[in-house]
């Protein structure tokens, strides 16, 4: 091997470990600022979820009154809250996230998909603290996860790529039309409230509601909650496509949505100096 061909090779290296140790600094700058002066801290990533999952509870079940007799509804909400979280929290930091590390990236020479990818990471650190409240949940209940949660890690890692891919998208996107910052909050809240999150899914056939069953189904988010929710409880609903058909829809989306935003992301890269 050549001189030259060392040297670029050891160049590479450095510039990998520079991007790991900056991506692992970012993590925790963005861990410290969320939690500062906070007196519970981190606890905060339990008791979110926890608080919003009784309130929803009391509220749609007691106001609206939805029929869910599979199994506790809180325990359905939570699972479904908590994972869509990880997608809106990770998509929505990423977005504005090359704006923000503008003084950075005008300064330094540094790869920018580090800050979009920063922001999905810290979305799935906050996760994992969440799962401690999906825990008591099912405790509380007198529920124990099913063997099928052995494979939540694999469905985790198809959901950060997917969450990856939109990130990239929208983060490449808001550089050159900030009209999507604007738009983004609009078009997460719609999300939010398509995907089954509180909703039971089953309630669109008993109310004559079948169109908006086939939409449902082109919803990349419903097929991650409908697959985690059957990966947590071992209980599938009546209108689930079943576990292993919902993980190879989950695996398509992310891997198509990767693509395009990987792409998007590194053909407008080069111009983003010009913009922030």
């Amino acid at each position: 091997m050549s001189h030259s061909a060392n040297l670029r090779k050891n160049n590479s290296g450095k510039q990998n470990h520079n991007s790991l140790y900056l991506l692992f600094n970012l993590v925790s700058k963005d861990f410290k600022l969320r939690y500062r002066r906070s007196i519970l801290g981190v606890v905060w990533s339990m008791l979110n979820p926890l608080l919003m999952m009784i309130v929803m509870t009391l509220i749609f079940t007691n106001i609206f009154r939805f029929q869910f007799d599979m199994y506790p509804f809180a325990v359905y909400l939570i699972l479904g809250q908590t994972l869509f979280a990880v997608f809106q929290d990770g998509a929505t930091g990423a977005m504005s996230s090359i704006i923000e590390a503008a003084p950075l990236i005008k300064k330094v020479h540094v790869q920018k998909i580090i800050f979009p990818t920063e922001k999905v990471v810290f979305a799935v650190v906050n996760f994992c603290f969440s799962l401690i409240a999906v825990g008591a949940v099912l405790a509380f209940f007198g529920m124990a996860p099913s063997w099928k949660a052995l494979f939540i890690p694999f469905l985790v890692i198809l959901l950060i790529i997917f969450t990856l891919g939109v990130g990239y998208l929208v983060a490449a996107l808001s550089v050159f039309f900030r009209d999507v910052m604007h738009l983004w909050g609009v078009l997460t809240t719609v999300w939010f409230y398509f995907t089954p999150i509180f909703w039971p899914y089953d309630a669109l056939a008993s109310n004559g509601l079948d169109w908006v069953y086939l939409l449902v189904q082109f919803n990349p988010m419903y097929h991650f909650v409908s697959c985690f929710r059957q990966m947590v409880t071992g209980i599938p609903l009546p209108s689930d496509l079943g576990v292993v058909t919902e993980f190879g829809l989950c695996a398509l989306f992310a891997v198509v949505t990767f693509g395009v935003g990987l792409f998007v992301f590194k053909k407008l890269e080069k111009k983003f100096i010009l913009y922030v």
